[in-house]
């Protein structure tokens, strides 16, 4: 918006007198007549011929006064598209998330947001690696684990519970879940890992009954870069896994993966939302962010 000189001016012309200007503007006639004397000396342009009836522009005036309303016109589209902006999310937005998360959450997150605002234009970038919210140009990033130092915007919108899973077949010769021997048995079935885990797993897995976490080791036999590759693998029989609850629920209604649970419990991970859009993020921003919560919040044990 013009600062108070330039809009002084405005008015004096639109207004076609310096004490209709002074009436419009809630001040003095004097200081209205000051404010367009100090406006001028800024400017080095003689801006208007007054007379004690008429005030008439220069063509330094009239160009001045073309450019002022033509900055006023903009300010009030901004305002009045931000105003739209705000109430009603429409237009193109960006969200990235694991691949894990894509079926199970944001899927019918994005749903539930689409139907209320059909003018919102989503675009879902599933990825596993945490990208650069702004290189990339993305409203809202899904992460999972330990937050990033960053100055982005954190929002937790759920958890996830890791469990070891594994298809029944490969329980014929497990010993009984109390047995202590049973996690012995666990870390010699084969196991399915993520393509960035170590030649060596080894998990640290709390117990139910509180004592110290359980250490397991394991030697992958399989590796995949995605959650979903790694359920496959282990829906076949091919080894034990690491996987988070959400991405497997289906699973294990179905019976096609069970919990190795034992004396050992899931592990809990927080999820956040991030964005970069400090305090004010825009309404399709909030909107999406609440919609993902509320889904997480649906599939809680």
């Amino acid at each position: 918006m013009l600062s108070a000189l330039p809009r002084t001016f405005v008015t004096i012309v639109e207004i076609g007198s310096i004490t209709g200007a002074a009436d419009e503007l809630g001040l003095a006639k004097s200081a209205v007549s000051q404010n367009l004397k100090r406006l001028e000396q800024q400017l080095g342009v003689k801006l208007a011929v007054r007379t004690t009836r008429h005030l008439s522009l220069t063509p330094a005036g009239k160009r001045y006064y073309e450019k002022c309303k033509t900055l006023i016109a903009l300010a009030k589209l901004a305002k009045t598209e931000m105003e739209t902006f705000g109430a009603t999310p429409s237009g193109p937005i960006t969200i990235t998330a694991p691949h894990a998360l894509i079926a199970p959450v944001i899927a019918p997150a994005m749903a539930k947001v689409t139907a209320r605002f059909p003018d919102l234009a989503p675009r879902v970038i599933a990825d596993d690696k945490r990208l650069d919210l702004i290189a990339e140009g993305i409203d809202v990033s899904i992460t999972v684990g330990k937050l990033p130092d960053s100055s982005l915007r954190s929002r937790r919108v759920g958890s996830l519970r890791d469990i070891l899973c594994v298809a029944p077949a490969l329980m014929a010769d497990a010993p009984a879940s109390d047995d202590p021997a049973f996690e012995d048995w666990v870390q010699s079935v084969p196991y399915v890992a993520h393509v960035r885990e170590p030649a060596s797993v080894e998990h640290h897995i709390p117990r139910l009954d509180g004592r110290k976490p359980a250490r397991l080791r394991f030697q992958p036999g399989f590796r995949s870069n995605t959650i979903e590759a790694i359920a496959a693998f282990a829906r076949e029989g091919l080894g034990v896994a690491l996987l988070p609850d959400i991405a497997v629920l289906q699973d294990l209604k179905a019976g096609h993966l069970m919990h190795l649970c034992g004396s050992l419990k899931p592990e809990t991970t927080s999820v956040h939302a991030l964005h970069a859009y400090d305090t004010l993020p825009p309404k399709s921003v909030h909107e999406t962010i609440d919609a993902i919560q509320a889904v997480f919040a649906s599939c809680a044990p």
